[in-house]
């Protein structure tokens, strides 16, 4: 059978979408979705999401993410801001903002008119000192360490490793965060699921962003990552015991549509 299908990209994190809201897409087939994804017999995409029907009042879409390696994933932040440009363009909702379910809950996003999305996160914790960094849960789990000679480090070798042997067969996507001289800070993510490095990850800028206000406190309203895939921007508040009104904004651009398997 074929699907059709749109790739989208997020600064780089890219992504396979299906509208399905038939729900006749086989997600429960991981290696269909694996091979979707795989960038040398497939489509290749750091992960898949199904569009779905809404499950709440008010919503315009579900959302269902799945990894490179075919499994269900948590939160993408990159993805999410991805799946709303591609229902903003099917017209699933009108005006600039939306609601949808993601796999954390609720989640509200904004179209901006310069082709950018804004989507607001979950409240979070403090970041959590430990094994060298800091754990934080953005939807997704991240530890966030400060490095030196960010470009020259070996991400994957040590996310790998901060992944599997440090945090066991859960695991956690690994963070790695430097400022230059002109003190922009530069970020680069080990992704579970992926199990690689990707050009950027919204939930892991989003964890980076909270490290930092919670290590040097600032006014600036928004705090900028600059990825190896583009730039995004986080804010956020900062309580007793943790962040609210969290937001994450970026690009996200339509690369190519088609269909699988290519008829």
């Amino acid at each position: 059978m074929a699907y059709a299908f749109v790739k989208y990209h997020g600064t780089g994190n890219d992504f396979v979408l299906l509208h399905d809201f038939a729900a006749v897409f086989p997600h429960d087939d991981s290696s269909l979705v694996a091979r979707m994804c795989n960038r040398h017999f497939g489509i290749g995409a750091d992960g898949l999401m199904l569009l779905r029907p809404p499950v709440r009042a008010g919503q315009s879409f579900s959302l269902l993410y799945f990894n490179a390696d075919g499994k269900l994933g948590s939160l993408c932040g990159n993805g999410s801001r991805c799946a709303v440009a591609l229902a903003k363009s099917l017209g699933l909702f009108s005006g600039h903002a939306v609601s949808f379910e993601a796999a954390d809950g609720e989640r509200t996003a904004f179209m901006e008119a310069n082709g950018t999305v804004r989507i607001r996160m979950a409240d979070a914790s403090l970041p959590q000192a430990e094994h060298g960094g800091y754990f934080v849960d953005t939807g997704s789990p991240h530890w966030v360490g400060l490095v030196t000679d960010l470009a020259d480090y070996p991400v994957v070798l040590e996310g790998k490793r901060i992944r599997n042997e440090v945090y066991g067969p859960s695991g956690v996507n690994a963070n790695f965060l430097e400022q230059d001289r002109n003190h922009r800070w530069h970020l680069r993510t080990y992704e579970r699921g992926v199990e690689d490095e990707t050009l950027s990850c919204g939930t892991g800028a989003t964890a980076a962003a909270l490290v930092l206000a919670y290590l040097h406190p600032s006014n600036e309203a928004w705090t900028e990552l600059h990825t190896q895939g583009g730039l995004l921007r986080v804010r956020a508040q900062s309580v007793r015991g943790g962040f609210q009104g969290i937001e994450l904004e970026g690009p996200a651009e339509l690369v190519f549509s088609g269909t699988w398997p290519i008829l």
